[in-house]
């Protein structure tokens, strides 16, 4: 497909023919990931993405579309995925696809700090799933997602219970099911079963992981599992990798920069957290972006400078009150 930049029409492509951004318009169901490329990590780019949904407004949604909305969500532009994906699955073609755009949008309002509203999106995607003639693969995805949304609210058993399920096989698409899994065991405390578990979904994204989106941001996970057993060393190197690669957006490269800052010390952390609430208010993460202030708060707080700190502890409090 061929985005025209100066006109900001779209040129139509034939349907046998695979488009710029990748998916082939005569796929029969969306899956996880649906997309591999070559070259630049954000093809076509948020805007392109956009302007191919507003061409296509009031025609039925399927690959095309749902590329594009996962390009704005991996680009840094939630809200928008959510409000885009809100209307394509009421175009969705079948019961598979609308489960599609749902779990797109739940994982949208997880990236937002929506977690009532992503568990309720995964879960209503999970239903749609079940009631589909044919698996789509999305089912690892939206458990994922459901389950990262009650972890989220500190609601670990019930978490536990979604992904005790075992994925069918723990291949690239059950990756999000691993991953999800690695954060329940550090959101209880057990960093060495986390990074077990870790390590596996890095050997998966790194055989398969390679030109497709999503992008996973496994260095990051590993390295928070790895700062908390004390090997910092390992921790920033694989930060520096992270921040160095091209596909991360906005939410991967704030939350890589306030793991980042934890390995530096004291009078050298703000800088870092600093670039990292720049990046999370790019895509309006504000939980994340409490969790930086919070450590901007910490981090005044053993610099000296308690009357500065209170502030970024309103400020973070605010977030979470906001988000509760």
């Amino acid at each position: 497909m061929a985005y025209t930049q100066t006109t900001g029409r779209l040129a139509r492509p034939r349907q046998s023919v695979t488009p710029a951004d990748g998916v082939r318009s005569e796929a029969p169901t969306p899956c996880w990931h649906t997309a591999r490329w070559a070259g630049p990590a954000r093809p076509g780019g948020p805007r392109a993405a956009e302007r191919l949904l507003r061409t296509t407004t009031g025609k039925p949604s399927g690959p095309a579309q749902f590329h594009a909305a996962r390009v704005l969500l991996h680009t840094g532009n939630p809200h928008r995925t959510a409000v885009w994906c809100d209307e394509l699955r009421l175009r969705a073609p079948s019961s598979a696809w609308a489960a599609g755009f749902g779990a797109l949008r739940s994982e949208a309002l997880l990236q937002l700090g929506e977690t009532a509203a992503a568990e309720h999106e995964a879960a209503a995607a999970i239903a749609r799933e079940a009631a589909c003639a044919h698996p789509t693969g999305l089912l690892p995805w939206s458990t994922a997602v459901l389950a990262e949304s009650l972890i989220a609210q500190g609601r670990h058993e019930e978490a536990a219970a979604h992904l005790d399920r075992p994925a069918a096989a723990i291949t690239w698409s059950g990756l999000p099911w691993l991953r999800a899994r690695g954060r329940l065991h550090l959101a209880r405390g057990r960093p060495r079963d986390a990074l077990t578990l870790f390590s596996r979904a890095a050997r998966l994204a790194r055989r398969h992981g390679a030109g497709v989106l999503p992008y996973l941001s496994w260095r990051g996970d590993t390295a928070e599992a790895l700062l908390a057993l004390g090997r910092a060393d390992r921790a920033r190197t694989l930060l520096a990798e992270e921040l160095a690669a091209s596909a991360p957006g906005p939410r991967d490269r704030g939350i890589a920069l306030r793991l980042l800052a934890a390995t530096e010390e004291p009078g050298r952390r703000l800088p870092v957290l600093s670039r990292a609430a720049t990046e999370l208010r790019r895509c309006k993460d504000h939980v994340e972006l409490a969790q930086v202030l919070a450590e901007c708060a910490r981090t005044l707080d053993t610099l000296g400078e308690p009357a500065t700190a209170a502030v970024f502890h309103r400020r973070a409090a605010d977030l979470g009150a906001v988000r509760a």
